[in-house]
């Protein structure tokens, strides 16, 4: 494998994947991280769309007195 190994960074971070422990323990973490903003993320759409307010307008329009009868 070709690693740049002179950067103090790279080195940390093939120390962190090289070693089988601290390795899983990381994708792990990244892996359930992401899981977790997707599920809030779905659940955060969900809850907007059951909002209970009804539909207002900031002005009138003609549209809107032509129903006002109904």
């Amino acid at each position: 494998m070709n690693f740049p190994m002179d950067n103090p960074l790279f080195q940390f971070f093939y120390w962190l994947v090289n070693t089988a422990g601290l390795g899983g323990i990381a994708v792990a973490l990244v892996g359930g991280g992401s899981l977790l903003v997707y599920a809030l993320t779905l659940r955060w759409i969900r809850q907007g769309g059951q909002g209970d307010e009804s539909e207002t307008y900031a002005y009138p329009t003609p549209a809107l007195h032509q129903h006002e009868g109904d």
